[in-house]
C-alpha cells in the first residue's frame, strides 16, 4: 500500500482493516493493534477468520461475500453483535468494498461505541457552553443597550433614545396626517429636597415620579428623563388637543405619589409645558423649545395641587 495512505489510515481513531479478494489481511491499522493487542506484522496475509475467529459466523461470512460480489455496504450494531474484537469493548462494524485497478478489496471499520458516546457527550457539553456563552453575550448586549438608551436611575428612556424615537414618531405623524403631543415636566424646588433630605431621598423621588408618569400615559407613549429633574413625554396619535389635556390632568392628579412611602414631610410640586405637532413646530427641537417655554410660563404660576 501507498505509504501516505497508510499514514492517514493510522491516524484514524477507529479500527481499520483492508482485505483482498482472498480475504487476506493486507492492512491492519495502529488502532486495531491497540484494541486487539496484535501487531500488524503478525496478521499480514493471514485470513481474517483465522485472526478474528469471532467473525467466522454464517451471517458475517454471507455479508462479506455479498459486499465482495455485489458492492453493497453492511452495518452491524454493537448492541447486537458484542465481543467481536474483545470482551471489554463493543464496536459497530461497517463492511464496504473498494474497487481499484480491476481488483476488489474489503474495508472493515470497527467503531468504538463508548468512544462515540464520549464524543456525543463532549459535543453536548460544547453546545451547552456555546448556549451559555450566547446567553451571556445577550445579557451583555442588553446591558450595553440599557446603558446607551436608558436612564440608569429611573429606567426611563434617555436623551439618545428620546431623539431617535421622537423623530420616528414625528415622521409617522407627518405620513399619517396625525397630531403628536409633547410634554415638558420640571420638578419645582428639587434642589431643596436634595439639600434638605439628601441625594438618596432625591433619587427615590425621581424614581417615584418616573413610575407615576409611566402609569399616566398610554401604551405607545414614551416617557424620557431628559436630565436632572426634567422629564419629556412624547404622545403620538392624538385625536385632538383635548386628549393631551386629559393626560396632563392625570399627571397633575398623580402628584401625591411622587413622595409616597419616602417622607411624609416632603411635598413635591411640578410645572408642565406642552406643544403639539404640527401646530407648534414640525421638528423635535422646535417642539421642545415651545414646550419648555410653556413650562416656564406655568412655573411662574406654580401652585401645589
Amino acid at each position: 500500500m501507498d505509504k501516505v495512505l497508510k499514514s492517514i489510515l493510522n491516524l484514524i481513531n477507529e479500527g481499520t482493516i483492508i482485505l483482498n479478494e482472498e480475504l487476506q489481511i493486507i492492512f491492519w491499522n495502529d488502532y486495531m493493534e491497540k484494541i486487539t493487542k496484535i501487531p500488524m506484522e503478525e496478521v499480514l496475509n493471514k485470513n481474517i477468520y483465522e485472526v478474528m475467529p469471532k467473525l467466522n459466523k454464517s451471517y458475517f461470512v454471507k455479508s462479506i461475500e455479498s459486499v465482495l460480489n455485489d458492492g453493497c455496504k453492511m452495518f452491524f450494531s454493537a448492541a447486537i453483535h458484542k465481543g467481536i474484537v474483545n470482551d471489554n469493548e463493543n464496536f459497530n462494524i461497517k463492511i464496504s468494498s473498494i474497487d481499484k485497478n480491476d481488483r476488489k478489496f474489503i474495508l472493515l471499520e470497527f467503531i468504538d461505541v463508548t468512544n462515540q458516546f464520549a464524543r456525543i457527550n463532549q459535543l453536548k457539553e460544547y453546545v451547552n457552553k456555546l448556549y451559555n456563552m450566547n446567553e451571556e453575550l445577550k445579557e451583555k448586549e442588553e446591558t450595553i443597550t440599557k446603558l446607551a438608551y436608558y436612564d440608569g436611575l429611573t429606567g426611563l428612556a434617555n436623551r439618545t433614545l428620546f431623539y431617535e424615537t421622537a423623530e420616528r414618531l414625528i415622521g409617522e405623524s407627518k405620513e399619517n396626517n396625525t397630531i403628536l403631543g409633547l410634554l415638558f415636566i420640571d420638578l419645582d424646588e428639587f434642589k431643596f429636597i436634595n439639600d434638605t433630605y439628601g441625594h438618596s431621598v432625591g433619587d427615590e423621588v425621581l424614581i417615584n415620579v418616573a413610575k407615576s408618569l409611566v402609569e399616566c400615559v398610554r401604551d405607545g407613549d414614551m416617557v424620557c428623563r431628559f436630565g436632572g429633574d426634567e422629564f419629556l413625554i412624547v404622545i403620538p396619535n392624538l385625536r385632538n388637543s383635548e386628549d393631551l389635556e386629559n393626560i396632563i390632568k392625570r399627571i397633575l392628579s398623580s402628584k401625591d405619589k411622587f413622595a409616597e412611602n419616602i417622607n411624609s414631610n416632603i411635598e413635591v410640586s411640578f410645572s408642565i409645558g406642552s406643544s403639539i405637532y404640527p401646530y407648534n413646530g414640525e421638528d423635535i427641537n422646535t417642539l421642545i423649545q415651545k414646550a419648555d417655554k410653556s413650562m416656564y410660563v406655568a412655573k411662574g404660576k406654580v401652585v401645589n395641587y
